[in-house]
């Protein structure tokens, strides 16, 4: 049985409504140093509806092939509302590798690539070849679209009439610049009020751990076991603490601090927007001059930015900072620069020509005289190196107005997770305020990563069925947490934090760059895998080195 995706209207939950998020929100997520009140009662009644889910038959899933090269397919029915297990259903996508060696099938390997907004049934090959040739020989590799995302039943909302066009400029430096985008943000979640389908009450990340305890009964695995990337990370640890003695093997890589993302620390979580309690921002502005600071090292042979590599975009962004400027492709503005710098850093290997169109850029603001080559188009390329940065900014276009009403759909995938998942300011320009505070702490970057969660301000998807913690638990099987030192998204703080939270995990270290330590390092691909397949922990403190250099030489 598939849920329908009719729209139906959803309840309004937002500050213009009842001048605060949700009752069990304004009452008791504080922070992560919760009240006694929280402690002792919401965390408790959530886990123990977690655990009702035991009592549920798991569904039936019915194999058949797709995709190719030995991958299958099915859907899973599964409660829409886990509080009212036979009541609504909603269906979930998913698709496994198979075990390349099925006589030493070890079971399923759950895998989520991030987001949230991602879908995972498209990665289970990749990932089982990323994670090494033990893992596909001995595990079925298997990927869940989570609830609301993907070829699941998605999260859709469709506005009356054509809205606000998404700001070109979407890292406000202050108050005048924030308009266009809290006018967007407000419109986005206004729609979503007025007419979505019932998913969007039903999209938590706790409902996607309910989820995955479903299927993994439904493969017969007694125990989960898991690798997640990212976002993943977080899933993982809310599934951890959820249902503790049900982990096999959790391997969590580029990891999330997971009260930051729900609660916020020290009674922020009402103050300060999620995505600035992550320390993102600090992340991408240590990943960037770091990588500076090892282009001057290797010298312009290898790196075309080299010699004051940092004092250079400085400058650069000063400028910006005053209006656009006229470069070779057409007008260039600050956010361009911010935004394509960061899709870039994501990726190790693309830092040499994030350098290169960097010094196209600086000598064209600076350097009398200097003609960039006819070909190259910096305007275009550096808004093609923000979209190669999956997440929050690859937002799907909402319809233009000569669409049908029909046709006019906004998919909510990031929103609907992020928004239902964590505590945030019900005032729009409590991001402005936070945006400033981040770029003091993760200059360019913070105010970026501050206004991803933008639209949480007014979300109306409820956030009855998340999880608020406790997140300290000791698991029945120990959780290897792998973490790159120059990780522009998930800083290694997440992973410090985590490791403090989860008793017997082991923290695993990359000296390396770009998001996420999946295929940078023979090094932690074979720990990963010892640890997957035979539980096998590295010893404590070790530090994994990348196979390649930053800037190579070249040939």
């Amino acid at each position: 049985m598939k849920w329908s995706t009719r729209p139906v209207r959803v309840r309004r939950i937002s500050a213009r409504r009842t001048g605060a998020l949700v009752p069990i929100v304004a009452a008791t997520l504080l922070a992560g140093g919760l009240s006694t009140t929280v402690a002792d009662a919401s965390p408790s009644s959530t886990r123990g509806a977690a655990s009702s889910t035991r009592a549920l038959a798991p569904p039936t899933l019915n194999w058949h092939s797709c995709f190719g090269g030995g991958v299958e397919c099915t859907r899973a029915t599964v409660p829409l509302d886990y509080d009212d297990p036979t009541g609504a259903t909603t269906s979930i996508f998913m698709s496994r590798h198979l075990a390349t060696d099925p006589g030493n099938r070890i079971g399923t390997l759950f895998i989520n690539p991030g987001g949230p907004g991602g879908p995972s049934s498209q990665f289970t090959e990749g990932f089982a070849n990323a994670l090494g040739p033990q893992v596909a020989a001995r595990f079925d590799v298997l990927g869940i679209d989570p609830r609301g995302v993907g070829r699941s039943t998605p999260a859709r909302c469709r506005p009356n009439g054509p809205g606000p066009r998404y700001p070109r400029n979407d890292v406000p430096l202050d108050r005048e610049q924030a308009k266009p985008l809290i006018r967007f943000n407000t419109w986005l979640a206004d729609a979503c009020a007025e007419d979505a389908n019932a998913i969007l009450d039903h999209m938590s990340t706790a409902d996607t751990a309910r989820d995955m305890d479903q299927v993994r009964q439904a493969v017969g695995d007694a125990r989960l076991s898991y690798y997640g990337i990212s976002y993943g990370t977080y899933l993982g640890a809310t599934y951890a603490a959820m249902f503790p003695g049900n982990v096999r093997a959790m391997a969590l890589d580029g990891v999330l601090d997971p009260i930051a993302w729900s609660t916020g620390r020290g009674g922020r979580g009402d103050d300060l927007p999620f995505s600035t309690r992550l320390r993102s921002g600090v992340g991408a502005w240590d990943a960037l001059v770091s990588a500076f600071a090892e282009c001057d090292r290797v010298g312009k042979a290898r790196c075309r930015f080299a010699g004051e590599a940092s004092e250079k975009w400085r400058r650069i962004m000063k400028r910006l900072k005053k209006g656009p400027a006229e470069v070779s492709g057409g007008r260039i503005f600050y956010s361009d620069v911010v935004n394509g710098a960061l899709g870039l850093l994501y990726d190790r290997g693309a830092y040499r020509f994030l350098m290169r169109d960097i010094n196209f850029v600086y000598r064209e603001l600076f350097v009398k005289g200097h003609r960039t080559p006819a070909k190259v188009d910096l305007v275009s390329s550096f808004r093609k190196m923000a979209r190669s940065r999956p997440g929050p900014y690859a937002r799907p276009p909402v319809s233009s107005a000569r669409a049908s009403a029909a046709a006019r759909a906004y998919i909510a995938s990031f929103e609907g997770v992020a928004c239902s998942d964590s505590l945030n300011p019900t005032d729009p320009f409590a991001w402005v305020r936070a945006g400033a505070i981040a770029d003091r702490q993760g200059p360019w970057f913070g105010r970026a990563w501050t206004w991803a969660s933008g639209a949480c301000a007014t979300w109306p998807g409820s956030k009855d069925d998340a999880f608020v913690g406790p997140w300290q638990v000791d698991t029945s099987a120990p959780v290897l947490l792998v973490a790159n030192f120059h990780d522009p998204a998930t800083p290694v703080s997440g992973a410090r934090a985590l490791n403090t939270l989860l008793g017997g995990s082991r923290l695993l270290l990359l000296n390396t760059w770009g998001h996420g330590a999946i295929g940078q390092s023979d090094c932690t691909t074979s720990r990963m895998s010892s640890y997957l397949v035979n539980g096998t922990l590295p010893p404590p403190g070790f530090v994994c080195k990348p196979d390649k250099q930053l800037f190579p030489a070249r040939r």
